[in-house]
């Protein structure tokens, strides 16, 4: 073999080694190509500290590429990941302010799950379909473990990964395909219950009830008086539904599950705060339209037309705020942790109508002169008692909120 055809056929070779070479590397880096998507609120100086320090080394580590979403300063990064929340299952109760999505959701990561169970997740050789770990506190108060099905398994921080991971192969077939989260069918009469106890409002009731008699006193008819009354309960149904759609837009942004503690903690106080003024009637603490409030209310009352009725209606709706706002808001902080944007929509348009019931019940009543008198006399005698009774109940339901819900 001569030298020229020993080069040719050594070239031959070398541009067909070569040739493997380049095709066959864009199949290893697809391969290894792996990528984690973090969700995080800029904002949060120890998320921050987390994700730049203890997740990124471990990233790092295994070939991970990270992509960073901040969702409060970009905002279709929030609805980017409700999206994604929803397209995986994963429900409201175990959503954290910190989530983190590893190959396409396989693995999933709400909040600081402690280093050894993330290590040992990018490692591992067969998971399941889906494992989602949480851990809102961080390494202290140790981790959730979940895989999509059967019950929710919760450990201590040193306990590594594999426990659940063995645990759930060995149970897998035994398993329901059920959601883990019950709370929404006591959600309904929670909201229910408290709109309903909410709209037993001494504030409205009084205004209601003497803006019929004076109605009466300067003998508008019948029909105007129901006219006027409707104009009035739809008036504080729009304002309160309207702030209280506001609030759940800023809790839906402030996602969770401390909100639902919160409102239910806030409904307890503001419940006992009511029990005791009634048991009390020195109490220092009133939650009661302000006098000034009262006499601008008294002010258009007087002019009886349906012009100043609406102002009535919507003045009512914004100044009953210090008067039962407590379990508005409470309802809200828990339609913050427990729903999403458009479900508390509807929860809070269910919430108001509850919450005007009662109106609409007065309203039906007192259009019959004699039946009005009898509520209104009624209505200054027990105004204390029915505040609290009503108070009382508040307490109880933010204490079955508490244990029963959240």
């Amino acid at each position: 073999m001569d030298i020229e055809t020993y080069m040719k056929k050594l070239l031959l070779i070398s541009i067909t080694l070569f040739a493997l070479i380049l095709f066959t590397l864009p199949v290893k880096a697809e391969s290894d190509g792996r990528q984690a998507v973090v969700y995080y609120n800029e904002a949060c100086d120890e998320c921050a500290t987390y994700i730049n320090g203890e997740l990124q080394e471990i990233f790092l580590a295994n070939n991970v590429e990270m992509i960073r979403k901040d969702y409060i300063n970009q905002r279709e990064n929030r609805v980017e990941l409700n999206q994604l929340n929803d397209s995986l299952g994963v429900s409201l109760e175990l959503q954290s302010h910190l989530a983190t999505f590893i190959d396409n959701g396989q693995i999933i990561l709400q909040g600081e799950p402690p280093r050894n169970v993330v290590e040992d997740l990018l490692s591992a050789k067969d998971l399941p379909d889906q494992v989602l770990i949480y851990s809102e506190e961080g390494e202290s108060d140790g981790y959730k473990a979940w895989a999509f099905a059967g019950p929710l398994q919760t450990y201590g921080v040193n306990e590594p990964i594999t426990t659940y991971l063995t645990w759930f192969e060995a149970n897998q077939a035994s398993f329901e395909n059920a959601s883990i989260v019950g709370t929404k069918s006591k959600l309904l009469p929670a909201v229910l219950l408290t709109g309903l106890v909410d709209g037993i409002n001494p504030c409205a009731m009084a205004i209601l009830l003497f803006f019929i008699t004076f109605l009466f006193t300067i003998r508008k008819r019948r029909e105007a008086i129901a006219r006027m009354g409707l104009v009035y309960i739809a008036c504080i149904y729009i304002v309160y539904f309207l702030v209280g759609l506001g609030l759940l837009r800023a809790t839906t942004l402030v996602q969770g599950h401390w909100l639902g503690q919160l409102g239910a903690a806030l409904l307890i106080l503001f419940g006992v705060t009511n029990l005791l003024g009634a048991v009390f009637p020195k109490f220092p603490i009133r939650l009661e339209v302000p006098e000034i409030g009262k006499e601008g209310l008294k002010n258009w009352m007087y002019r009886a037309t349906l012009p100043a009725t609406i102002v009535l209606g919507t003045l009512m709706g914004l100044e009953s705020f210090p008067c039962s706002g407590g379990p508005y808001v409470a309802i809200l902080g828990l339609l913050g942790s427990q729903t999403n944007f458009w479900e508390g929509f509807g929860y809070l348009a269910l919430y108001n109508l509850m919450f005007i019931l009662p109106l609409v019940v007065i309203l039906i009543l007192a259009i019959n002169p004699v039946m009005g008198a009898k509520i209104q006399a009624w209505e200054r005698a027990s105004s204390h008692k029915v505040r609290g009774i009503t108070g009382g109940l508040m307490a109880l339901i933010g204490l079955a909120l508490l244990f029963w819900v959240l």
